[in-house]
């Protein structure tokens, strides 16, 4: 019989806010959430598939998972499982098997977990309503909430999979969107990130875009911070810079993916813009948002990638105002584009690379970090960790330690920054605010 249920999310927002939502739906049915570390009597492991790396992930949590669980049930949904059901279905441990279109309805087969065997339950056609029903918020274990706004992408770029996995663009309703923060917002959460997987796209009935549904949940809620996930470069609208300048409670981030910084293999990835648009909104934000943080994606190895495209990306990344880059090495994905050029770009070389832009973003970082000494920000504490100082996250984007004999978690507070120790800002809590 199932009565703990544990939690392994891989990859993206996305998938972090569709956890939180399933989790939120078993918790009211009466099951008890525990740490994955714990053992328990069902494991859910929400998979990534955007990278063979990250299906190694998958693979590695179920591992993990059957470790700790040895006697427990194992569910795997989302990306690898819509991709590589199969695959998984030969994995020690593996009950059940939800691809994107069944994961909202786990509840339906988990009678089915104690027949034995493993069970798929993967369509073969995607897109349609996967927005959680009203009233399954995305309440996580977290002081922050990420909420499903928008689904799916139609920008069929040379290397995602994406689309395959998840369906072409589609928005979720506009008073469903309002109706969910505000359930957020009674059960305490401070801070709502709005999640998806082209979020620039969101375009509600009546022609409402997203930057009207941020304007709206600022007029009808009480959410004192709302964060925007990754948005593309061509989908920022001046409304929206204008709007995170002047209204505090809008957090000051942009996650904006370059991918390249070489026009060539941006026309080979089939991006939709170009390096000089892309230096121009960075700029044009930099300029109208004080400290705001800009971080981006770089894939490096991509088909037809030199040296010398490399060292254009290299260059283009030094120049621009970001506070850091995440970077991935080019795996072709099966049925795209990109799996049918030839991977003339050497493994070796995309680790040697990959290494250098990681190296180089951790200097920018630095660089970013190192603005703030010596200026207060506004942060949200979400836990203590192990050497008792309190961690949280400012609104652009700086994980803050403080120490404090007064209890932190899920407040806000005023903190003057007096060091930085690595990746992370070490402050005091401004008693006098």
């Amino acid at each position: 019989m199932i009565n703990t249920v544990s939690f392994r999310t891989l990859g993206c927002r996305l998938n972090q806010s569709e956890s939180d939502s399933i989790q939120y739906e078993l918790q009211n049915a009466g099951f008890t959430i525990v740490d994955k570390k714990v053992p328990s009597d069902l494991t859910i492991i929400n998979s990534c598939a955007v990278t063979r790396q990250a299906e190694a992930k998958t693979r590695g949590a179920i591992a993990a998972a059957r470790r700790i669980s040895p006697n427990g049930k194992i569910v795997v949904v989302g990306c690898y499982a819509q991709l590589s059901a199969q695959d998984l279905k030969h994995l020690s441990g593996v009950n059940l098997i939800l691809g994107n279109n069944e994961k909202y309805r786990i509840m339906d087969f988990l009678n089915g977990l104690e027949d034995g065997g493993t069970e798929i339950r993967v369509s073969d056609e995607v897109g349609g309503n996967t927005f959680s029903p009203p009233g399954i918020i995305s309440r996580g274990t977290h002081t922050r909430a990420h909420m499903k706004i928008q689904e799916g992408c139609d920008y069929r770029c040379a290397y995602c999979v994406i689309p395959l996995l998840r369906g072409g663009t589609r928005s979720r309703n506009f008073a469903d969107c309002i109706a969910e923060a505000k359930l957020l917002v009674e059960q305490g959460i401070k801070e709502i990130v709005l999640s998806g997987i082209n979020i620039g796209t969101y375009m509600s009935e009546g022609g409402r875009d997203l930057t009207d549904l941020i304007e709206s949940l600022l007029k009808e809620t009480d959410i004192q911070r709302l964060r925007i996930s990754s948005i593309e470069p061509d989908l920022i609208p001046d409304r929206l810079i204008a709007l995170m300048k002047h209204e505090p409670r809008i957090c000051r981030h942009f996650h904006i993916p370059l991918q390249h910084g070489s026009n060539e293999i941006l026309g080979l990835m089939r991006r939709r813009y170009r390096v000089e648009s892309y230096i121009e909104i960075v700029e044009k934000i930099a300029g109208s948002v004080p400290e705001v943080c800009i971080g981006t994606d770089v894939l490096v190895g991509f088909p037809g990638e030199s040296e010398e495209h490399f060292i254009e990306t290299a260059k283009l990344l030094e120049r621009l105002p970001l506070a850091y880059f995440h970077v991935f090495r080019f795996s072709a994905r099966p049925e795209t584009a990109a799996s049918k050029l030839r991977d003339n770009v050497k493994i070796r070389d995309k680790k040697i690379r990959s290494e250098q832009l990681r190296k180089l973003s951790e200097t920018c970082s630095n660089h970013f970090l190192r603005r703030f000494v010596g200026k207060k920000l506004r942060v949200l504490f979400e836990k203590k960790n192990k050497s008792g100082l309190y961690e949280g996250l400012s609104d652009n984007y700086i994980k803050v330690n403080v120490k404090s004999k007064e209890p932190l978690i899920n407040q806000i507070k005023n903190v003057a920054i007096t060091q930085i120790n690595g990746a992370v800002a070490q402050g005091e809590v401004v008693v006098c605010e």
